[in-house]
């Protein structure tokens, strides 16, 4: 870009298909399938409560057991899916989309620069203002920057250099200092 100074850092992104799985989980865990994720664990809790407080321990009758049973069935029903098949239906998702993304994205280069940041790949450039950037999520092993729903940029620290590491996080945190999330796993 003609306008532009220095870049701050220049960041070469060399994804893994495990790293772009995992932050597709963090994408769908933020704002898609998997966003309501706590309220399930709560509703399921709700619902073995439930169960196993109306059934009738000590009655004869089998007919009113069926309720309470029924109810007790769905609390692992729920967990089942939204924590397995749900999942591994998304991961399987991103392992097809990841063929694309590295099509599209092979030795791309992110530089970071005051107000923005301008991915550089063979195929295309793409310059993203942070102030557009929906969220930041960080673990311990990747940043994944998501604009919106159908768009994210993921910075696994270890394409960071070593010798700015330090100084291109702590950027990194600056920017996106109130859509920051910390996250150590996809699920909480």
């Amino acid at each position: 870009m003609a306008n532009h100074i220095e870049p701050k850092a220049e960041i070469t992104i060399d994804l893994t298909p495990q790293e772009y799985k995992e932050a597709s989980l963090l994408a769908e865990r933020q704002g898609g399938y998997l966003h309501p994720l706590p309220l399930v664990v709560l509703v399921s809790a709700v619902l073995l409560f439930i169960g196993l407080r109306s059934l009738g321990w000590f009655e004869a009758n089998y007919a009113s057991m069926i309720v309470p049973l029924l109810l007790c069935f769905c609390c692992p029903l729920l967990l089942v899916v939204f924590f397995y098949a749900l999942p591994s239906v998304l991961k399987s998702r991103a392992a097809v989309n990841y063929k694309t993304y590295k099509a599209l994205m092979q030795t791309a280069v992110v530089k970071l620069y005051a107000d923005d940041m301008v991915t550089e790949a063979p195929n295309l450039t793409l310059n993203d203002p942070y102030a557009l950037m929906a969220v930041c999520i960080e673990t311990p092993r990747l940043f994944v920057l998501i604009k919106d729903r159908d768009r994210m940029l993921v910075i696994p620290k270890r394409c960071i250099p070593a010798e700015r590491s330090e100084e291109i996080i702590a950027f990194l945190r600056h920017v996106f200092t109130r859509r920051r999330k910390v996250m150590k796993s996809w699920i909480f």
